[in-house]
């Protein structure tokens, strides 16, 4: 659920009803400072903002990050274009995704649309719309996903520019591997990918049709490959301050400032008992207390957006030490063993699961075997109280 903007930067844990989620909007303004000192001028910005901003909720982020600098936004589908303009969003909107539906609404409401091959132009112009559509002519370089081929991008190209319904903004293409430790070999599929999109932006500036933009860099390539920047870079992960592995941010050069989470994800302790040694815990007694020790139940579950493969394998920080996740995750409360404090822990305390303060997405995403991202876009989940705190005298 969305929630308000909270004066002082914190929330009182006495007060916390539910698992709350809180943002913070100072850190998306350093993490969009350090992206930028990345870039050579005139290279501009444009925010990964899809999927409710990565669960960190687009009707406030977005504008936010606009009012920090943001040159422009990335979303997936129409209705989050449309609810970009509709929280107030003034700067250019590229839709990623293929469309055949409510173009002319999208044009007119000024939002760039994806063009990976012919039948997406065919639609723009079936369509119609009452003013040119921006287009970014996709090329596929070796994602795989999507994308006209590297060969194809002259011929669609012209038919762009003969299109009385298009004109062309930019090509674009979407590396792969560009958070892998190989990313700068010159013999990888990083450095492959960004030579087949050179040559399809030659070849169709040698045509003489006017590309005014190329991009290809999301978060990794901004921070680790200048020659992927070319005159745009779409970092998304980065801009809530995460690396998509554990180990990307070691990948990332020494002299670029550390990136800080905005999402911190608590949830309050409400029952705590003790339990001797062979108790055990949860769903399928997948574990038994090899001591006498303090379990605390808290009120986060699978249903709230945590991951059900937590269990066993996830931490939490209450009072500031590190502590384990005990049997499965149920669907509204997990269990803690708070052994380690000594007695400390009370029902009402918060206990932290994602954020600065607590696991990192990164590692928790590689103890449950997925991703950062996917766990960032569960930060949504309904049933999460979403607050957003701003330093408006912080750096960045």
């Amino acid at each position: 659920m969305d929630g308000a903007l909270l004066d002082g930067g914190s929330v009182d844990s006495g007060v916390m009803d539910g698992p709350t989620v809180t943002i913070d909007l100072a850190a998306l303004r350093h993490n969009l400072a350090v992206l930028r000192s990345r870039l050579r001028p005139g290279v501009r910005l444009l925010a990964a903002v899809k999927a409710d901003a990565y669960g960190h909720g687009a009707a406030i982020t977005a504008p936010a990050l606009e009012r920090a600098g943001a040159d422009a936004f990335g979303v997936a589908t129409r209705a989050e274009a449309f609810a970009l303009r509709a929280a107030g969003v003034t700067a250019p909107i590229l839709l990623f995704g293929p469309i055949d539906r409510d173009i002319a609404a999208l044009v007119e409401a000024d939002v760039a649309l994806t063009v990976p091959d012919a039948r997406a132009l065919a639609a723009i112009e079936a369509a119609a719309p009452a003013s040119a559509a921006r287009v970014h002519l996709k090329v596929d370089t070796g994602m795989g996903r999507l994308g006209v081929a590297a060969e194809g991008a002259v011929p669609l190209a012209r038919a762009v520019e003969r299109s009385k319904h298009a004109t062309l903004a930019a090509l674009w293409t979407h590396l792969a591997c560009a958070d892998e430790a190989d990313a700068d070999d010159p013999d990888g599929l990083t450095a492959r990918q960004l030579a087949r999109f050179e040559a399809a932006l030659a070849n169709v500036r040698a045509e003489g049709i006017d590309v005014r933009c190329a991009h290809a860099a999301n978060s990794a390539a901004t921070l680790r490959l200048p020659g992927a920047h070319f005159d745009l870079v779409r970092p998304g992960l980065a801009v809530y301050g995460h690396h998509a592995t554990p180990g990307a941010a070691a990948l990332v050069p020494s002299d670029v400032p550390a990136l800080r989470p905005a999402a911190t994800l608590r949830a309050p302790i409400t029952f705590v008992k003790r339990v001797a040694r062979g108790d055990t815990v949860s769903y399928g007694a997948t574990w038994r207390a090899p001591h006498d020790t303090v379990v605390a139940t808290v009120r986060l579950g699978y249903a709230d957006g945590y991951p059900r493969a937590a269990g066993n394998r996830g931490e939490a920080v209450v009072h500031g030490v590190r502590v384990p996740v005990v049997g499965r995750v149920c669907m509204d409360q997990l269990m803690l063993d708070v052994g380690a404090l000594e007695g400390s822990a009370r029902p009402g305390d918060a206990a932290t699961l994602l954020g600065p303060d607590g696991p990192s997405a990164a590692a928790l995403a590689d103890a449950v075997g997925t991703v950062s991202y996917e766990l960032l876009t569960h930060l949504n989940a309904p049933r999460l109280e979403r607050w957003y705190v701003d330093d408006a005298g912080a750096a960045g």
